[in-house]
């Protein structure tokens, strides 16, 4: 915890936000779509979820491009303003004496555009104040609080949501407010003015923004390695889900009756306990191995233990591939996050942050066609379609690391 407080105040401040965000919103992101489905039905509710998405989308990209005119702070001011100004909205909205669902799905996606619009900056101020020496750790922090967050947001939504939905969400509300006023207050600027791009502020102005990072063929790839990855780590979300659901075998464990989505909850928590509790000596004891290598180990573990998950039908061996492929995850993500800040030109970080967020939906499509698949080619098939995007992610990030190599000795 000691390294924690050596950090750059703004990087402190950014673990601190993004433990009360994400805490507040997977709190109540997951049931709400159990809310929407009660109000709407589940088609017009997935109509309306892929909306979300397509405006998180288009809001990340237009974040990374104006981080990078703008500065940081403003971009996040904004996109944290709007955040607390849609969480506010929904809690107003689902009061003991008022409920209206569609002003509350109006401010859920308000505070996901504004989640998403100050995303590229938030990363590009990390990148800004950080080096190549604690990245690493930075991210290893950023990972463990990630967790712990999740974990302790799930908690509080599935203990209050249904029973006290109204206290919950203003609970959010107060927390969007609490992360709005250290924004305001105490997050300083980190890009200098003299840094800035002059480019402009329209649709246009944004497409020929990203043309440069179009251009970077080191970065392409390493993002080509990022989708493969982001396949990778959502398979529980997908496959993973479908595969359980139809062929887990069912067993009575401590008088508590395990099926398949409850097998699903086992490996989700396994998985977040483990990492909550051993991150930081993960951290410390693969510190001395190169970000590749890290890279390497660490996507061959967790994409080889999610393929072979696909193959298993039974608790105990289920189990133990989980606290197999957690151990892979650990390694891998800080290495493959700090990579990604190196790939970045340094002055058009916003940019480039904003293009890697607008990939990352490209890996969940990609992964959810594993489950169209699997129809045609079964278990054995989904599991070689995952080996190819673990090969892919572990190639690719190979030419990319190469060429970064090549760029560092010239």
């Amino acid at each position: 915890m000691s390294d924690f407080f050596k950090l750059d105040r703004n990087i402190q401040l950014r673990i601190v936000i993004m433990f009360i965000t994400i805490a507040i919103g997977s709190s109540v992101g997951p049931n709400m779509t159990i809310y929407y489905v009660e109000y709407f039905g589940a088609f017009l509710t997935g109509m309306l979820l892929v909306s979300v998405q397509i405006a998180g989308f288009i809001a990340g990209l237009y974040g990374g491009h104006l981080a990078d005119s703008w500065g940081r702070k403003p971009v996040m001011l904004t996109g944290v303003a709007a955040m607390a100004v849609g969480y506010i909205i929904a809690a107003s909205m689902n009061s003991p004496l008022y409920v209206n669902p569609y002003v509350t799905f109006f401010g859920f996606l308000l505070a996901t555009i504004g989640l998403s619009f100050a995303s590229p900056a938030e990363e590009a101020m990390m990148i800004d104040v950080s080096t190549l020496q604690n990245r690493k750790f930075i991210y290893a922090m950023i990972y463990w609080v990630i967790n712990l967050s999740v974990m302790i947001g799930a908690a509080l939504g599935g203990w209050f949501f249904k029973t006290a939905r109204f206290e919950l969400l203003v609970g959010t509300a107060v927390g969007a407010i609490i992360s709005l006023i250290i924004v305001l207050v105490w997050i300083t600027e980190t890009f200098p003015k003299e840094k800035r791009q002059s480019h402009g502020q329209s649709v246009w102005d944004v497409v020929k923004s990203y043309k440069v990072v179009f251009s970077d063929r080191r970065y392409l790839k390493f993002m080509v390695a990022g989708i493969g990855i982001t396949v990778i780590f959502s398979s529980p979300d997908y496959y993973l889900a479908a595969h359980l659901a139809q062929s887990f075998h069912d067993l009575t464990f401590l008088n508590v009756p395990i099926f398949g989505q409850r097998m699903l909850s086992v490996i989700t928590i396994t998985n977040t306990v483990i990492i909550v509790l051993l991150m930081g000596t993960m951290t410390k004891l693969f510190s001395r191995w190169s970000d590749m290598k890290s890279s390497f180990v660490g996507t061959i573990i967790q994409g080889g233990g999610f393929a072979m998950m696909f193959l298993l039908t039974d608790f105990w061996p289920l189990l133990i591939v989980t606290v197999v492929l957690t151990f892979g995850e650990m390694i891998v993500t800080p290495a493959s996050q700090s990579l990604r800040a190196e790939m970045m030109d340094q002055e058009k970080i916003g940019v480039y942050s904003g293009f890697s967020s607008a990939t990352r939906p490209v890996g969940y499509i990609l992964s959810s066609g594993i489950v169209s698949a699997s129809v045609f080619i079964g278990n054995i098939g989904a599991a070689v379609l995952l080996l190819i995007a673990t090969g892919v992610s572990v190639w690719f990030t190979y030419l990319s690391v190469i060429m970064l190599r090549e760029n560092r000795t010239r």
